[in-house]
């Protein structure tokens, strides 16, 4: 008999707990939070918006948000730019590879239709500078290219002049 009261106890006791205090959702309980305390306030934006937006903001808020045309288009200032040397390594049209002194790795620079080349104080083509020309590069940054502003090459010695 004491068994028989044992889980009789046992399963009434289960189904106590079992039961929710918040009732079913058709009947909730008198004491259950409503549906909007359960979700909680909302502002009518969803969370993964808001890491863009956030995005945005910011590169509105430091002047990011311009678009690539305006740079190319000379928004870069020439007194923001950074400074290299060197030696032209390999010129290949959109591209000049130039080589440092010392243990310093070569530098390949973007070349664009507003960079300024010149060679022997003549504007040339980037592709024009002769190989082993020193030059003075002027450069920034776009993303992860290295743009080139302004490229000042000498003729290396002993070259041919036409």
């Amino acid at each position: 008999m004491k068994k028989l009261i044992v889980a009789a106890a046992m399963c009434l006791g289960t189904a106590a707990f079992a039961q929710s205090a918040t009732g079913t959702p058709s009947n909730p309980a008198p004491g259950a939070p409503s549906s909007q305390q359960i979700k909680g306030p909302t502002t009518g934006v969803e969370a993964q918006e808001v890491g863009p937006a956030i995005g945005d903001t910011a590169k509105k808020v430091v002047g990011a948000d311009k678009d690539k045309s305006a740079k190319e288009a000379g928004a870069w200032k020439m007194k923001d730019a950074y400074s290299l040397s060197g030696t032209v390594k390999s010129p290949d049209g959109d591209d000049v590879t130039i080589a440092r002194t010392g243990d310093l790795p070569a530098v390949e620079l973007d070349v664009r239709d507003q960079t300024v080349v010149t060679l022997d104080g003549k504007t040339v083509k980037a592709s024009e500078l002769p190989e082993g020309a020193s030059v003075r590069a002027k450069f920034q940054l776009d993303g992860d290219d290295t743009v080139a502003l302004e490229l000042k090459a000498t003729s290396p010695k002993g070259a041919v002049k036409k």
